[in-house]
């Protein structure tokens, strides 16, 4: 009896998988017949399929790139894209002031001093502490580029918001308090980077009892704002509340409606957070809400996946390893119909129309949940072969 259950088990097993590979195999035949490449020729990209992406970003006024971090391949194409087509706005995986803070440095700070800057303050400034995300940045002020951070502050860049409200302040308990959440930070942010066991400063209760007397004094409304910011930051963190940051995202982008409702913006976040549908998270985010804004204004936004297949991505912390990038792991595995279409070290660009109404007609199906909601939410997928992982600027 239990030889005939094991039987059926693997019987089971094998039709299943059979099932998924039929699956698969059906998306590739479907998705390659809407393929183009394109090859990076010197400072940009040429090829068929670089022309059709600049063209549909050309037509949107609401450009949205959803990447995985820490490469140098993903700041380069930005770069490439900027440099093609003009946009008024950056919206990026940042706090509001955290990006303030970095657009007035570079627009203000002669270059010495700006080095000098990003040696002392780098590691808090999230991805763009990395070079070519920095440089990214850099270009994208010099442009006249507004940038607009939505996220919640880093866990480690109290001190860098601490830093500028110790310069504005006119209080001077505050102003105390302010220098203590700077050393602090700074502190156990060293303490972490020798042992990850160790906790981050804003997440102890001495960190929360400053923020309670802060938000008690008499105050500018800038230092209550970023305050508040900082408390709803540590909430966010300890609760590990996903739901709460897309909330904050949301509101940040809607608090600056009137900056880019009418304008040409471009959106930098993780894919996770971009599909015009779903999130790959399974939350309505920010790229829903784009989309909908576009949608209300009679107009469509233009939502583009970029990922590496193979390669290395570096670590968010300096002197950290770099990471195998994992075509089978958790984060890319859905995209194997598609990887299997990559076979040569051109970009790879996918149209996900076709293969969207295949979909939505019921003509082809798909099992797996994250890959249908990448079908529905992104308009092209871009696969670059391999990639290399972004590195710190030397000091």
């Amino acid at each position: 009896m239990r030889s005939i259950r094991l039987l059926a088990v693997i019987v089971v097993l094998t039709i299943s998988a059979s099932v998924i590979f039929s699956q698969d195999s059906v998306i590739t035949q479907v998705v390659k017949k809407d393929l183009t490449t394109f090859s990076i020729d010197k400072k940009t990209f040429t090829g068929n399929g670089w022309d059709i992406l600049i063209n549909q970003i050309q037509k949107s006024d609401f450009v949205l790139i959803g990447e995985d971090h820490f490469t140098n391949e993903i700041p380069f194409f930005f770069s490439a894209v900027t440099t093609k087509v003009k946009f008024d706005n950056f919206f990026c995986e940042i706090d509001p002031y955290s990006a303030k803070i970095m657009e007035s440095k570079i627009q203000n700070l002669p270059e010495i001093q700006l080095r000098k800057y990003v040696n002392d303050f780098g590691n808090v400034f999230s991805f763009y502490a990395l070079d070519t995300e920095f440089q990214l940045l850099e270009q994208l002020v010099k442009s006249k580029v507004n940038i607009y951070g939505l996220d919640q502050i880093l866990l480690v860049a109290d001190r860098l918001i601490c830093n500028e409200l110790k310069q504005k302040t006119k209080n001077d308990k505050a102003k105390k308090i302010y220098e203590n959440i700077e050393e602090k930070s700074t502190i156990y942010f060293a303490d972490f980077l020798k042992d990850q066991n160790k906790p981050f400063y804003m997440l102890t209760d001495e960190f929360e009892k400053e923020i309670v007397v802060l938000l008690q004094l008499n105050l500018s409304q800038e230092e209550k704002e970023k305050i508040e910011a900082l408390s709803l930051t540590a909430r966010i963190y300890k609760g590990q509340s996903h739901h709460l940051r897309i909330q904050l995202m949301k509101n940040n982008l809607m608090r600056v409606y009137s900056k880019w409702e009418n304008k040409k913006n471009l959106f930098k976040f993780g894919a996770n957070h971009l599909a015009k549908g779903e999130s790959l998270l399974k939350i309505y985010d920010i790229g829903n809400l784009v989309n909908n804004v576009a949608d209300s204004k009679y107009k469509n936004s233009l939502h583009v996946m970029i990922v590496g297949k193979s390669g290395t991505q570096s670590s968010p912390f300096n002197g950290f390893p770099e990471q195998p990038v994992d075509e089978n792991g958790d984060n890319l595995k859905s995209l194997k119909p598609l990887f299997n279409c990559v076979t040569t070290e051109q970009w790879h660009c996918f149209d996900m129309l076709p293969i969207r109404v295949a979909l939505e007609s019921g003509k082809v199906t798909v099992k797996d949940i994250e890959l249908s909601r990448i079908i529905m939410g992104y308009d092209y997928v871009i696969i670059i072969p391999k990639v290399t992982a972004a590195k710190f600027p030397k000091t």
